[in-house]
């Protein structure tokens, strides 16, 4: 190659989906190890504890609404945080106030100081950590972005099969205080995550643009993304011009340099925002009952560690299934992935709620797994798959605000409605019937847009010819 061809190469910085990117994937196994883990053993790390306070099953969906508030407030303002913090700092100072939040837990007597510390202070954390981890993982890969987070998340996942069994052992031998303070000690440990969280700008790779001949489908794509997002732009900067017209408030200025109001009409109003985060809200409002409800049917400690251990393995499953599958998945979409995955969550737990039988009601709570799983796995996927990756954060802290809205409103309903009934199945029925609203729903709308991209291609289909 000659001098002048070598300079008249140019070039563009990607993203590395590799490098640097395999040490933020252990730092995100890590993070979410940490959030993870332990979900699952809710109703047996605090089994006591209730007890000594006095939490009934409406105090728990207080305390979920109120952990799930702090969580969604923390993920939504993640990205007005990182302009005046950078990301690291900010990881580091999440990780300080999760840990804070566990270690408090331990010597807590009261349900003010339980909400305070497990609610409050660890959610705070919790948003922030899973909100930077899921935008620095999903900045670093781009190309194999699901396999990048189906196997961060599958590693996370082995920790929840194995916590059960682990929470049940220390409990027997070192009672509740010190198994929170084993998990505390755990917990620990997304300190070196968040240290590991480096800027995609400091690792991206140099790759030469294709000639133009051979590069034209990817600039008119290009365009047609650049297009859209002046048109954003010309919409954003209308909008402000009419607030200085009006004389509004300095607060609205204030606040649109720090939120993106634009994904307020293209992201929020879709099923992939508010299914995603309801959905989120019903599995984990269904996962936080699901002990209590097997404890009172007489089922024992270790009955209901292996119930929970069959979930977390039907779970763990299927995550290494996506991994193998990314491929398949990529070319079926993963919207359709996450909604089949609705639908498998609504069947098994109508057939768990029709069961009598124990061996049968084990069968549909290790199936719970596979619908977990994509119910998880796929959340930052979904989202990055409808909006582009600069607004992925502000996305994210949007879901998470609308799951703490729904712990707010419909989870102390819920609550409520276990207690006036006295039944458990009564709950599970209305979250049940929730999951297929949303799958009928999402459908539809999959339908729809499937149908309106035939009649499109149809159009332009005597064009090409």
């Amino acid at each position: 190659m000659s001098d002048k061809e070598a300079k008249s190469i140019k070039y563009e910085l990607v993203p590395p989906d590799g490098g640097w990117g395999y040490m933020i994937g252990l730092g995100v196994i890590l993070n979410l190890s940490t959030l993870m883990a332990f979900i699952n053993c809710f109703g047996m790390l605090f089994k006591d504890l209730f007890i000594e306070i006095n939490m009934d099953s409406t105090g728990v969906t207080v305390f979920s609404g109120i952990a799930a508030s702090c969580i969604a407030i923390s993920g939504f303002i993640a990205m007005p945080l990182q302009k005046i913090m950078s990301l690291r700092q900010l990881g580091l100072l999440a990780a300080f106030m999760f840990n804070l939040g566990t270690f408090c837990t331990v010597f807590v007597n009261t349900k003010f100081l339980f909400i305070l510390t497990q609610g409050m202070i660890q959610g705070l954390g919790n948003g922030l950590v899973y909100n930077l981890s899921c935008t620095v993982l999903n900045n670093y890969f781009v190309k194999r972005r699901m396999l990048a987070f189906s196997l961060t998340q599958t590693i996370a996942a082995v920790f929840c099969l194995l916590s059960p069994q682990f929470v049940k052992w220390s409990i027997e031998n070192y009672g509740s205080q010190g198994t929170l303070l084993l998990v505390s000690a755990i917990s620990m440990h997304n300190i070196l995550g968040m240290a590991l969280m480096q800027p995609v700008s400091w690792h991206m790779k140099k790759v030469e643009i294709l000639e133009p001949k051979q590069n034209e489908m990817k600039l008119l794509l290009t365009e047609d993304k650049k297009s859209e997002a002046n048109k954003n732009t010309y919409k954003s900067d209308k909008s402000e011009h009419d607030i200085d017209k009006n004389h509004d408030s300095q607060i609205k200025k204030f606040l649109s340099h720090f939120i993106d109001f634009s994904i307020f009409k293209s992201f929020v109003l879709s099923n992939a925002c508010i299914g995603v985060s309801f959905s989120s809200f019903l599995d984990l409002m269904f996962t936080m009952l699901l002990p209590q409800a097997l404890y009172s049917l007489g089922w024992s400690e270790g009955e209901v560690a292996r119930a929970l251990s069959l979930t977390a393995l039907g779970d763990l499953a299927t995550r290494i299934a996506i991994i193998l599958l990314s491929g398949v998945l990529n070319k079926f979409g993963s919207h359709e992935t996450y909604v089949a995955g609705l639908f498998i969550a609504f069947v098994s737990r109508i057939g768990m709620l029709w069961s009598n039988n124990n061996i049968v009601i084990l069968t549909f709570i290790t199936i719970m797994g596979v619908s977990r799983s994509t119910i998880t796995v796929l959340v930052p996927v979904v989202v990055a798959d409808t909006v582009g990756q600069e607004k992925f954060t502000s996305a994210i802290g949007m879901l998470l605000m609308l799951f703490g809205i729904f712990n707010c409103t419909v989870g102390p309903v819920i609550g409520a409605i276990r207690d006036l009934t006295n039944s458990y199945s009564t709950a599970f029925y209305i979250i049940t019937s929730c999951f297929g609203v949303i799958v009928i729903s999402w459908s539809i709308e999959l339908l729809y847009k499937r149908t309106m991209r035939n009649k499109m291609l149809k159009k332009e289909a005597p064009f090409k010819s």
